[in-house]
């Protein structure tokens, strides 16, 4: 049973010195013989005397009068020293000098017994005295015991006085001194730690670093002012509600650090996004609007730490790899000042970067700093890839998760005009070419891709460009090439000059081998295994590898990497290509199960990519693995998604490591064949070789995915324009669901040529858009042509009314439908109109309309209509509406018409 002395003060277990047993057993917590009027009495005739105290906060707490039982002065104050993970510890006895007045047994301390239930009595003065063993509070971020030597620190509102034995108070007063105290410290107090010169100093860092951006890592030497080409990304917070994902759109990053209903306090939160979506871009924004003092938000924190994970080093404690990274070498205090001034501190925000990047060692601090075991009062931002966020989850157990989107085609636009300041009409042309063909794809959504298009743009306006990642990353090497040669007055007749070749080809070998490794920094003898000393410097010069300073400081020495991921995995994917071309066996070697393909799923990409009508190579692979592995998983997954609500599957899919940890036997062949279907399809695409596209994607006419981006439907349209009628007409099925835009419009307008029987687009946003030529028209179109249909699914869509008048002649139209779901939309007022359904739509067996706003008139006039033209209908869901009790007894009435009536109707 612990005190509870509000939020300045905590419980520490000490060992006191023995007591009169006879004194211990007539004070003990709850006994007869000490009165309330006693009590009183007491509390009024405690004299004033100087003391010694803990503070924090603005509370003191002061103890008087400590004698040793032998009736003379003790000079024993209680020390914080061994204070465990969990904020408790015992109390060990420091010699200070203490001045004493008075020949009593008093003792500073705030205690109980342990089980001893008396959390009132002491709050409210409580005349008791313990015996050894008891419980001790004392502040929690002030490890000290001080002399009171300013009389106004007796005085204020609120103060209480805590008789403890029959010659021993305890004063607990509101108010501080504005003296500084004159007692001896047991421990360095964080008042004493230089607060405004460290402040000043990371300040000073951020303005002067993080003011200029370096968003190509892999060149140091471009550099873009972050007020002038900074543009919002897209950001969504996920909130989970029972089996759902709630999701709502984010202002900013800071907004994350916010209070909200379901979490007044935010102290963990996980930032997740793919590579080159932002993520770097975002948290330097935030310690820069820090530094200049942008953000009210923000002025809650007094220290901010952004830390790049990818350069802590295994050996470097946190309050070393903060000075390393942060902090210059003559800041006036040290590694273990800064160590004292974090532990509960709540005023300090410390942010990694990229743990996606980081190896992981179960030891080191920064694993024990997110899983909760250092540092857990200093609000924590983590940012990761897609793939390591389940893993990242189970470590830190956030309380608030965002999901960075990319631009939208709105911003994509701004950030090229801003990009382009003071050349509008290149700037116009380029978005008049972007509008035609990448827009639409959804790759411009990424920042990276964005500032590339935009950097090749500016040196050649005659681009011409697809929806393919390959030839951007092509293109921008050939550019890098181009730079580095009229920079260094280089001519070659042959095209690229024979030693940068050289570099290239040991940039690949490099790559293959760090990404089979988990490899993303290397030292100096990592890179020597592939590249002479020459071809080294010719790849730094370049910016293809980045040098870097080793964090050790017991090891220094050079270390390199290509910085951003995904240029590793383009030129691995060129080598992984050449060594095909030359011994095909390799595949099962480095390719040989379903899990091999996910972990180096870019590198197989860019191969295919590479390869180009050659990739059949790789392709049939793929294709044998689908049949080895995955193709078992197509049942399970259109059930499991039938009966489950969905969740971010494409941010949590892409698990990395020990998946079985994180998801049920179910969820686990969701997500095989998932991920597995999103890499086939992409490989197929960017190598533009279709000849083995049937024997994945049609082979049992369906077509599945879920929560998947813009690149995988622009892949999807492309490979559907390519197929011949007849391999159309073989899909049956097909499910696109759960996508954050609507990316499925391109697709849409191949419906007609399949023989659906299923058309799933449930969570699709198909609603909100022009009633001419937005999805719903496009839809529209397309309905009266899918005669074989049974099933449609158009839930969750935010529909309005408009739409659902585009969409209703063509669903009129659909008179074998069995199964019409339209739940989840905002169809207020339009009972009257689907009312109309049931008429031409005599087979049905399901309708759902539940949770569409609906109330009991045009609920009851659906349910009239449905019992006089459905005769087979088995489920009518209307619950959810706005239909209250009087519609929760006249449906059911009129549904009494059915034959088939159930009472779950």
């Amino acid at each position: 049973m612990s005190v509870d002395l509000g939020e300045d003060f905590f419980i520490l277990p000490t060992v006191l010195p023995k007591m009169d047993q006879k004194a211990s057993k007539a004070a003990k917590p709850g006994s007869p013989s000490v009165t309330e009027g006693q009590r009183r009495e007491d509390e009024r005739q405690s004299p004033p005397h100087h003391s010694e105290q803990t503070r924090e906060h603005g509370a003191n707490v002061d103890v008087s009068n400590n004698v040793s039982d032998n009736g003379k002065p003790t000079n024993i104050a209680p020390s914080l020293g061994n204070e465990d993970e969990e904020g408790v510890g015992t109390c060990k006895a420091t010699d200070v000098d203490l001045p004493h007045d008075q020949e009593s047994y008093d003792m500073a301390l705030l205690a109980l017994d342990q089980g001893r239930d008396t959390h009132d009595q002491v709050l409210d003065g409580g005349h008791e005295c313990y015996n050894d063993g008891d419980v001790v509070a004392f502040s929690e971020t002030e490890n000290a015991v001080t002399q009171i030597t300013n009389p106004s620190q007796l005085s204020g509102q609120g103060n209480k006085v805590i008789n403890i034995g029959p010659h021993s108070t305890v004063n607990i007063f509101h108010g501080t001194s504005d003296e500084p105290s004159t007692g001896p410290n047991i421990d360095s107090p964080p008042e004493d730690f230089p607060l405004a010169q460290c402040q000043d100093s990371l300040k000073s860092y951020f303005k002067t670093r993080l003011s200029n951006l370096h968003p190509l890592a892999w060149n140091e030497t471009f550099t873009m002012k972050i007020e002038d080409i900074f543009t919002t990304v897209d950001l969504v917070t996920r909130t989970r509600q029972g089996g759902n994902i709630e999701r709502r759109a984010l202002p900013s990053t800071v907004d994350a650090l916010t209070a909200r209903p379901d979490c007044p306090q935010p102290r963990r939160i996980l930032i997740e996004g793919n590579a080159g979506i932002g993520k770097t871009t975002e948290v330097s924004k935030l310690a820069f609007d820090w530094a200049e003092g942008r953000s009210t938000v923000l002025e809650k924190y007094d220290l901010v730490f952004p830390i790049a994970l990818r350069k802590v080093d295994e050996s470097q404690s946190l309050t070393e790899f903060i000075f390393d990274q942060l902090l210059p070498e003559d800041v006036p205090f040290q590694e273990s000042d800064l160590e004292t001034y974090l532990k509960g501190n709540d005023r300090v925000l410390i942010i990694l970067d990229g743990f996606d990047e980081w190896a992981r060692h179960d030891g080191h601090d920064v694993t024990k700093l997110l899983t909760g075991k250092v540092l857990r009062d200093c609000c924590l931002l983590v940012t990761t890839r897609p793939s390591h966020a389940p893993q990242l989850q189970s470590l830190m157990c956030p309380d608030t998760q965002v999901e960075i989107t990319g631009f939208s085609q709105d911003n994509i636009r701004t950030y090229v005009h801003r990009f382009f300041t003071g050349d509008e009409a290149k700037a116009a042309a380029l978005v008049s070419k972007m509008d035609s063909s990448l827009i639409p794809t959804g790759i411009l959504a990424t920042p990276i891709m964005l500032l590339l298009t935009c950097m090749m743009w500016e040196e050649k306006q005659d681009l011409v460009f697809g929806g393919r990642i390959f030839p951007l990353y092509d293109e921008l090497v050939s550019f890098t090439i181009r730079r580095h040669c009229v920079r260094n007055n280089i001519v070659s007749d042959q095209g690229i000059p024979w030693n940068i070749r050289d570099a290239l080809l040991c940039a690949g070998a490099l790559a293959f081998n760090g990404l089979l490794e988990s490899n993303l920094v290397y030292s100096k003898e990592d890179v020597v295994k592939y590249c002479s000393a020459d071809s080294l410097q010719e790849l730094v010069l370049l910016g293809i590898l980045h040098r870097q300073e080793s964090p050790s400081r017991l090891n220094p020495s050079d270390q390199f990497s290509f910085s951003h991921k995904t240029m590793q995995e383009y030129f691995a994917g060129l080598h992984f290509a050449k060594r095909l071309q030359n011994q095909t066996t390799q595949l099962n070697t480095y390719l040989k199960t379903a899990r091999c393909v996910r972990d180096l799923e870019n590198m197989v990409i860019f191969a295919c990519a590479k390869l180009g009508p050659e990739a059949d190579v790789i392709l049939a692979h793929l294709v044998k693995i689908y049949q080895e592995e995955v193709e078992q998983f197509s049942d399970s997954f259109s059930v499991w998604l039938s009966k489950k609500e969905p969740f971010s599957l494409y941010s949590e899919c892409r698990v990395t490591g020990n998946e079985e940890e994180f998801l049920s036997p179910s969820e686990l062949d969701f997500f095989r064949y998932q991920v597995y279907m999103e890499i086939a399809l992409l490989c197929f695409y960017e190598s533009g070789c279709l000849s083995l596209v049937d024997s994945i994607f049609l082979a049992k006419g369906v077509i599945l995915f879920s929560n998947v981006g813009p690149r995988v439907y622009n892949a999807l349209e492309h490979v559907l324009n390519r197929l011949q009628p007849p391999s159309l007409r073989s899909i049956k099925s097909l499910w696109l669901v759960n996508t954050m835009q609507c990316f499925v419009s391109p697709v849409i307008g191949y419906l007609k040529m399949m023989n659906l029987s299923e058309l799933n687009l449930r969570r699709a946003c198909l609603g909100g858009h022009d009633p001419d030529t937005g999805p719903c028209a496009r839809l529209a179109q397309q309905l009266p042509y899918l005669t074989s249909l049974r099933k449609l699914v158009l839930s969750f869509n935010n529909l309005l009314c408009s739409d659902l008048l585009v969409l209703l002649p063509s669903l009129k139209m659909l008179v074998e439908l069995e199964e019409l779901y339209l739940s989840g939309n905002n169809l207020a007022g339009c009972g009257k109109e689907i009312s109309e359904l049931p008429c031409s739509l005599r087979n049905l067996r399901v309708l759902k309309v539940y949770r569409c706003e609906l109330k009991t008139e045009g609920v009851v006039q659906i349910a009239t209509t449905v019992v006089q033209f459905c005769p087979k209908i088995e489920l009518f869901d209307w619950k959810g509406n706005r239909t209250g009790p009087d519609g929760d007894s006249k449906v059911p009435d009129v549904l009494r018409g059915l034959k088939s009536y159930r009472r779950e109707f």
